[in-house]
């Protein structure tokens, strides 16, 4: 699966899909920032968005910027080994629902909702 990791989410978590074979690009990397820039490349690439910014969500459901899916970390401590986990249960038991879906995973659960077409 191809990724666009978002600034805030951290390097353990870009590790760990990279150990599992994963295509990644970190939006650090990219000659932009905007929030806006990173949801239409991301759709332009095939990639799912993965990040703590909220602000996903209202561009994608409210601005109805296309997407092919995001995964939006909401805990409320953040510790790099909850999202690796979090991650780490997605992709196995989820992996069916990742595309063309928004997760959003918190504390004690996560929530999967089909994006709009």
């Amino acid at each position: 699966m191809n990724f666009l990791i978002d600034e805030n989410v951290g390097e353990s978590v870009v590790q760990y899909l990279i150990e599992k074979g994963h295509d990644i690009i970190r939006a650090r990397e990219l000659p932009f920032r905007e929030d806006s820039s990173l949801v239409n490349y991301a759709f332009e690439e095939n990639r799912i968005i993965v990040t703590n910014d909220k602000d996903f969500g209202f561009l994608i459901y409210r601005q109805m910027l296309p997407s092919r899916g995001v995964i939006l970390f909401r805990f409320t401590q953040e510790i790099s080994s909850l999202k690796v986990s979090a991650l780490e249960m997605i992709l196995s038991k989820l992996a069916n629902r990742i595309l063309d879906h928004f997760i959003v995973v918190s504390d004690d659960k996560i929530r999967i909702r089909p994006l709009i077409k």
